[in-house]
């Protein structure tokens, strides 16, 4: 059943590769959608879930605000939380029971982030989004119950990426992170060949993936802009502190824990969380997967414990 997970979720991308379109990247995204409800376990139930819209420039980014049973009368600590999806895939729907377990496990709020995809907005539209959603976030923290002085970023994969360059980005302009929750994080855009990602095609992250991510939503652009690569950002002692989760079955865990390595260097105070026996992406196949359940709350009650939110 696993294969079948990754041969679908691979078979989607080289797809992509071969014959893009419109029309075959919204195929891949309802097959990502539908597969994924399909393969996760049910979500606890909460106190309030509400859709919010953040405004932008031109329209408006989709959210969602999820508020635990356990989260405390308001303001308490708040996540931000970008999912993942390679930039192509994702949304809102799709990540709801992953997010409603981190909500309820982490005793936290969470405001979940729909930012725009690619071919249609390609980079750096993503990253804009993000970083207008962290501004609105601070700016509107009384109105979702955030406490102001506790607000933290978090992601999986390519949402790893946005809330790792987030962090750069605001340790540089002074504003102030409680923490950063980094979930098997896509770091580097510049290598998809190394040694240390092994057996690429067998992962759920392999490389149709990883090719059709660099020639659809980063284009043109540098490979080693820190957005793209933030390994290769500025790594400030300022930075906040991070936990990060890596797989065992994954071929980007290499890179995860060179990268909490390098933050322990700068003086970073950093929990690095390891699960053998995942794969990439297990938070959201938590139906399907020995374990993953598991490991999903493991490492989301992790994370109310580094942020304070669960003591």
């Amino acid at each position: 059943m696993v294969h079948r997970v990754i041969d679908l979720f691979n078979g989607a991308f080289a797809k992509l590769n071969d014959d893009f379109s419109l029309r075959s990247i919204e195929l891949a995204r309802k097959a990502m959608t539908s597969s994924k409800q399909r393969l996760e376990k049910s979500a606890p139930e909460l106190a309030e879930v509400r859709d919010l819209a953040i405004p932008r420039n031109s329209g408006s980014i989709p959210a969602r605000l999820y508020t635990p049973m356990a989260a405390g009368h308001p303001p308490g600590p708040g996540l931000v939380f970008f999912h993942g999806g390679g930039f192509l895939v994702g949304d809102l729907n799709s990540y709801d029971n992953a997010v409603r377990r981190l909500a309820a496990a982490a005793r936290i709020r969470v405001l979940s982030v729909e930012y725009r995809l690619a071919p249609e907005h390609p980079f750096p539209a993503a990253h804009d989004d993000a970083q207008t959603a962290l501004l609105w976030a601070f700016s509107n923290a009384e109105n979702i119950g955030f406490d102001p002085g506790n607000i933290s970023i978090g992601g999986d994969s390519a949402g790893g990426m946005l809330s790792a360059w987030l962090a750069q980005w605001a340790a540089a302009k002074g504003i102030v992170l409680h923490s950063q929750f980094l979930l098997f994080p896509l770091l580097q855009l510049v290598e998809t060949h190394s040694k240390q990602r092994k057996s690429p095609d067998g992962h759920l992250l392999g490389k149709p993936a990883l090719m059709a991510i660099r020639k659809h939503f980063a284009g043109d652009a540098d490979l080693r802009d820190p957005k793209l690569s933030p390994i290769l950002g500025p790594q400030s002692p300022k930075l906040a502190p991070a936990l990060i989760v890596t797989c065992g079955l994954d071929p980007l865990y290499a890179e995860g824990k060179a990268y909490g390595d390098m933050l322990t260097a700068n003086g970073i105070r950093v929990k690095a969380l390891h699960f053998k026996m995942m794969p990439h992406g297990f938070i959201n196949v938590t139906g399907l997967i020995p374990g993953a359940e598991d490991a999903s709350l493991d490492a989301f009650e992790a994370f109310g414990r580094f942020c304070g939110s669960v003591k």
